[in-house]
């Protein structure tokens, strides 16, 4: 068998080092292959090179010790730019280098720098300018030109010019919106009293309305000559008038914070008491823009919406509350105004325990004002008073019969339904009792009153008695400090009261202004509070707004020629030394009929339901002298009491028909009055039919059912509440929580 030699060429070796993963690679190691080469890949440089005999670095320059002392052939492709010392390629004597712009090759350019790299040419650089980035721009080019031609008719271009022009004849639009959102986040933080958030909320939708307004100068002109600029007209108007009100009352709240930490400030100096004077010049004026941008709001915001018209109706309230706060800032700025100490009297009056004036008289207080200064609150108890009379003063006879007292006290004093009788009355009292005289004017606080004043407060820490008070338990906690082994003389009952101001005083500067306004014109408006002064002046202001307790003079309150007036006044004395108001439900029932010839004929109807437990003090059998003041030309037809005649009444005649009779609830009872009546002037024609129905002080809200039934030939027209009729019967349900003047027109044919 012969025997055949084979000679075994063997491969040379290739290293390519390189960290990324470049496009061209695949290609160039396909090409190398050509070659006969073995090709080893690695993303660094090997410690020593000896067994590779070409090597080549992709963007990659390795350290010149690891080169020095290598045999291997090394070629350095750099890309981007990159060059390689000079240095470095001194040292060497084998290299070459290679410079691309670009990671895309072709075919071509991979052919000539493999031919570069293998052949015997003397050159050591190769620079390779690759076509395919500017040709790929070039195409990219061309295609975006192409289709801004395409887009670049004449049709295209006026659309798109239009969109532009109503683009930015609506770009106000959600500037507006934003300045709206924020101007609602400052009125919600303003409700809770959050000055600061309310402030940096406004400042935001301040600067997006000022935004709103310039891009809108640019809108307007077309929207106006479109009949279109009205309604964004008046929602810039709207959003603009809600800031300039919130702003006011920020400023309003903060003016009021200075003064009240001021005026009860003691030993003030010329300086304080005239930045007093100029804060309260800022307040009138504050509150005065505040009622004009708020009547002018309402007058804007006038859309058919339920949401429009309940903000509507808001505002309007808020203008009226913001007038009466003006109203009361005039009182008191004219009060603490005169240099001479000036007295007020303070009646506390338990309307658990009602009487005509509001309820009876447990204590009183003397209030001393000076310049600009609320100097001193003392607290006396009405027993201390009393127990000093050493004259008789014969009673009511009311009093004297069913109470069985043969003497009268300033704590009985209360006796009329108008708090300047009383007053006058309570004054006689306290000259003959202790001496006491020169009053500039007086009050009553019942103790709802002073329940609506501690809602503001919260719990109020009583350091002598260890007890916190508030709202809710404000009246029990009297009974226990107070009525619980009472005696004349003691002063438990001054100790507590004059405890409680006291703590009302120092943390009156932590509550809510805005709460506390709010609490003491509700028992203002419910004759919780009724005040008196001397000065006639402000005597007048505080009359036009119901906040005096007084009896209303019968007259037309509407400059008409043609009035008819009627009149309603039902009010309580609790004669039976208990606290059964407490437990005591009204509710008023008043059927008005007017017949084919005009005869006004009424069913008045009074319930009282007893839900007292039991007949234990201070709970049990309400006794009550019930009186009505009727118009003077009214008469009496039948007087019932569930549905017996009663024929034990009194009655007299002045400027009103006072008609008086006395009846018994007993616990968990209920009694019904019924008074029948007629008045004597006719309705004829056209007439402005006035019905006056009046609160007692201190009582509590009555539901008042208002029922007239009208003939046939009697047509009504116009009338102030919102009723339900039907054919000729008119119906009225509302709640007597204050005084209330009922107007209807109304025709009779003849």
């Amino acid at each position: 068998m012969p025997l055949l030699t084979e000679v075994l060429e063997e491969k040379q070796k290739v290293l390519i080092v390189s960290k990324k993963s470049y496009r061209f690679l695949d290609y160039f190691k396909k090409c190398l292959k050509k070659y006969a080469v073995d090709i080893f890949i690695s993303p660094s440089s090997p410690g020593n090179f000896h067994i590779f005999d070409y090597c080549f670095f992709i963007d990659e320059v390795p350290s010149l010790a690891k080169l020095k002392k290598s045999q291997t052939y090394f070629i350095f492709f750099l890309l981007n730019k990159k060059n390689l010392s000079s240095s470095l390629l001194k040292e060497l004597k084998k290299y070459k280098v290679i410079k691309v712009n670009s990671e895309d090759l072709k075919t071509q350019e991979v052919d000539r720098i493999l031919w570069f790299i293998f052949s015997q040419t003397q050159e050591k650089t190769l620079k390779i300018e690759t076509s395919f980035p500017r040709l790929k721009k070039i195409k990219t080019l061309n295609s975006l030109q192409l289709k801004i031609k395409q887009l670049s008719t004449k049709k295209n271009l006026i659309i798109f010019s239009l969109l532009v022009v109503l683009f930015l004849h609506f770009l106000f639009i959600p500037f507006l919106l934003t300045s709206s959102f924020f101007t609602y986040l400052s009125f919600q933080a303003l409700k809770k009293e959050q000055v600061e958030s309310s402030q940096s909320s406004l400042n935001k939708a301040t600067t997006f309305h000022l935004t709103t307004k310039k891009l809108y100068s640019f809108s307007r002109p077309s929207l106006l000559f479109f009949n279109l600029a009205l309604f964004p007209d008046n929602l810039i108007d709207i959003n603009q008038k809600s800031q300039l009100i919130i702003n006011q009352a920020i400023i309003l709240l903060k003016n009021c914070k200075e003064i009240q930490k001021v005026i009860f400030q003691k030993n003030k100096t010329e300086e304080e008491i005239s930045e007093l004077k100029l804060r309260f010049v800022k307040l009138h004026q504050g509150l005065k823009t505040m009622v004009n941008q708020s009547l002018f709001l309402a007058q804007k915001i006038n859309f058919p919406l339920i949401f429009f018209k309940k903000l509507n109706q808001q505002l309007l309230e808020l203008s009226d509350l913001v007038g009466k706060a003006d109203k009361v800032v005039s009182y008191l700025e004219l009060v603490l105004s005169t240099y001479e100490p000036k007295k007020y009297l303070i009646l506390f009056v338990n309307n658990m325990e009602l009487r005509p004036g509001g309820g009876f008289i447990g204590s009183f207080g003397i209030l001393t004002t000076k310049y600009f200064t609320l100097d001193d609150l003392k607290i006396y108890d009405v027993y201390d008073a009393d127990g000093q009379l050493t004259a008789h003063i014969p009673p009511p006879k009311p009093i004297e019969k069913y109470l069985q007292l043969p003497h009268w006290f300033l704590r009985d004093s209360n006796f009329s339904p108008d708090f300047l009788e009383d007053y006058n009355q309570a004054l006689f009292f306290l000259d003959k009792e202790i001496g006491m005289t020169d009053f500039s004017g007086g009050m009553v606080i019942t103790t709802s009153a002073i329940e609506n004043i501690l809602s503001v407060f919260g719990n109020l820490y009583l350091p002598d008695y260890k007890e916190y008070i508030n709202d809710k338990n404000f009246y029990l906690k009297t009974q226990l400090y107070v009525e619980k082994n009472f005696f004349p003389g003691s002063i438990q009952k001054k100790v507590f009261l004059s405890s409680l101001i006291n703590q009302i005083f120092i943390k009156a500067e932590d509550i809510s202004l805005a709460k506390l306004g709010l609490a003491i014109k509700k028992s203002l408006d419910e004759k919780q509070i009724v005040v008196y002064l001397d000065d006639d002046k402000i005597q007048s202001l505080i009359d036009s707004s119901y906040w005096s307790g007084r009896v209303i003079e019968p007259k037309c309150t509407l400059p008409q020629e043609s009035c008819l007036i009627d009149y309603l006044f039902p009010y309580d004395a609790n004669v039976g030394a208990n606290k059964a108001n407490l437990f005591i439900n009204r509710f008023f029932n008043l059927k008005t009929t007017i017949d084919s010839q005009g005869n006004i004929n009424h069913l008045f109807s009074l319930s009282y339901i007893n839900s007292s437990p039991g007949e234990t003090f201070p709970t049990g059998y309400y006794r009550n002298y019930l009186q009505l003041l009727l118009p003077l030309n009214s008469t009496i037809k039948t007087i019932t009491k569930d549905g017996v005649l009663v024929e034990d009444v009194d009655q007299k005649d002045d400027l009103y028909k006072t008609i008086g009779l006395y009846f018994e609830v007993p616990p968990k009872k209920t009694v019904e009055i019924k008074i029948a009546y007629q008045l004597q002037e006719k309705l004829t024609g056209d007439k402005l039919y006035q019905l006056v129905v009046q609160k007692q002080i201190g009582s509590s809200n009555s539901d008042l059912v208002l029922q007239f039934s009208l003939a046939k030939n009697i047509t009504l027209t116009n009338h102030n509440f919102s009723s339900i009729v039907k054919d000729s019967e008119i119906v009225y349900n509302t709640s007597l929580s204050t005084d209330k003047i009922f107007l209807m027109e109304l025709n009779k044919n003849e």
